[in-house]
């Protein structure tokens, strides 16, 4: 989040907000101006002319009164428009780079967004309607006695330079608590998707007490975080009321020598209050500004392009060549994979033991995962090695993900100029005796909280799904686990008979399924490999 992109989400905007918020403070700066005459008509016993400047006085007050909630309204405007578009670069850079998990994408997208709207967005307005006060208030003065002005901007330099005193610790305190919610968020999700198992094993103790651990962590985080701001606040109110004093003090002195008038020296230190308010308001918002800097540029890496970009797509995949591979997951072991090629077309069946890595392989010809070391190189026709855009590989876990919305939106992933082709795609995948037993058919609504359908018809839909979009590389992880033996050797049947290339995970196919693909890869375990040496 930047100040030129704030103003920039809506020029035109942000220039009448601009406006809103100088006349307000024009307003006041005339409220505190009329008040002067007022007094001194009162200090002489002139009823009629105290009666009229008070009249004066109570036309700017009341413009300021509709004017403020005005411009607040089209400020919080701007801003939110401004997250929309935030929001949206987010995503996007979330749905191409694929690089972030469904906890830190809420934390980036809830909590960082929250946190630079109050400490970034917010505060640049009590910026800029105080600057406008400052400047407006110190005309006044000049015009009162130029000693005002001198005294003042001795007081505001000093006022000034005492939030970056505070900058650096309030900006460590609010990295931290970004660091715990990230941590907190991650956390219930690990957690909480094994909730069914921890009931199982009456496992509450073992649940309650992580999730205290991390709420602790970021409940003392917040609480430092407060602590900074707070002790920055005290320091900042130290030097204010430093300023204030001082300025009424010199008004006494220059109204006892005759130099200006009782009304001019009570407005002074109304103009002085007003000033140094505006001063410390400004610096208390500085801080805050300052405080969201690992904030921003966090939020800056991910709407701006940092890897580099495919230069062709997956169609043009003529060869995948496994060399060297190892790869590994945070505090996991290190996976070695043997050196093999998979041609354009060919369908392959990846087998092995549990823990060999055949669904991390997946997960990194997909590119979730980067190689630890080795390489995975795609080739083109002509035999050159190019990146591809990865995301129009198909993958069909075990597990598959639907969405709130019809069987036959599903299908077609919500592009209504697709449904035609879903009654002959039911049936390339065994689903036509499935669907024949709901009364709406391909209508029947999908309830992701009542679970209405089976494992095997969640799979059935996905593998339909990768039939309408024509991916020409399909990886199955174990994608047919919950389909039984005959629909499944139905549906490999029909993927072998196409031009794909498909990888496929699989346990249990009988000899027969097995010899339907070109080549069996086989994974060997640490332990057999060590054997084989």
């Amino acid at each position: 989040m930047t100040l030129k992109g704030l103003i920039g989400s809506n020029k035109q905007r942000a220039i009448f907000i601009i406006l809103l918020y100088f006349i307000f403070a024009a307003t006041g700066s005339l409220d505190q101006y009329f008040f002067q005459f007022a007094v001194n008509g009162l200090s002489v016993g002139n009823l009629p002319i105290y009666i009229r400047w008070q009249l004066i006085e109570f036309i700017p007050v009341v413009c300021g009164v509709f004017i403020l909630p005005l411009a607040t309204f089209l400020f919080n405007a701007q801003i939110q428009e401004y997250l929309d578009q935030l929001r949206g670069q987010m995503v996007d850079h979330f749905y191409t780079e694929n690089d972030a998990t469904v906890a830190q994408m809420q934390n980036y997208l809830q909590s960082n967004l929250d946190t630079l709207t109050n400490d970034f967005a917010l505060p640049w307005v009590k910026v800029l309607s105080n600057l406008f006060i400052i400047l407006l208030s110190a005309g006044v003065l000049f015009s009162l006695n130029w000693s005002f002005v001198l005294l003042t901007t001795i007081f505001v330099l000093i006022d000034l330079s005492l939030p970056k005193i505070m900058a650096r610790m309030t900006s460590v305190a609010s990295r931290k608590v970004m660091q715990n919610t990230s941590t907190f968020l991650t956390g219930i999700g690990e957690w909480i998707n094994g909730l069914n198992e921890l009931r199982r094993y009456h496992a509450w103790t073992v649940l309650n007490k992580e999730m205290s651990s991390y709420a602790e962590k970021l409940e003392k985080a917040k609480v430092n975080q407060t602590n900074k701001n707070c002790a920055s606040n005290t320091i900042n109110g130290i030097g204010n009321t430093l300023g204030q004093m001082s300025i009424a003090f010199l008004a006494g002195i220059l109204f006892l020598t005759g130099q200006i008038k009782i009304g001019a020296a009570l407005a002074s230190t109304s103009f002085a209050f007003g000033i140094f308010s505006a001063v410390s308001s400004i610096t208390s918002a500085a801080v805050k500004i300052k405080s969201t800097k690992n904030i921003n540029q966090t939020t800056a890496s991910l709407i701006s392009n940092t890897k580099s970009k495919p230069n062709g797509s997956s169609a043009q995949i003529a060869q995948i060549e496994i060399k060297n591979l190892a790869l590994k997951y945070p505090n996991g072991p290190i996976i070695e994979y043997p050196d093999f090629v998979i041609n354009k077309g060919e369908k392959v069946l990846l087998t092995g033991d549990s823990g060999t890595g055949k669904s991390t392989l997946l997960q990194a010809l997909l590119g979730k995962i980067r190689p630890y070391q080795g390489q995975i190189i795609f080739k083109n026709n002509a035999g050159q090695i190019f990146q591809p855009n990865l995301n129009r590989i198909s993958y069909i876990a075990q597990d598959p993900q639907l969405f709130p919305g019809t069987i036959a939106e599903n299908i077609v992933m919500f592009h209504q100029q697709l449904l035609d082709q879903v009654p002959n795609l039911i049936n390339k995948v065994q689903l036509q005796s499935d669907i024949a037993r709901f009364p709406q058919g391909t209508d029947t609504q999908v309830d992701l909280d009542k679970n209405n359908l089976s494992s095997g018809q969640r799979q059935k839909i996905i593998l339909a799904r990768s039939e309408v979009f024509a991916d020409e590389i399909i990886l199955l992880d174990e994608a047919t686990s919950a389909i039984d033996s005959k629909a499944t050797k139905q549906i490999i049947a029909e993927l072998v008979h196409t031009n794909k290339t498909l990888i496929m995970i699989a346990h249990n196919l009988n000899s027969e399924v097995k010899n339907m693909f070109d080549k069996t890869i086989r994974l060997a375990s640490q332990k057999e490999r060590n054997d084989d040496f």
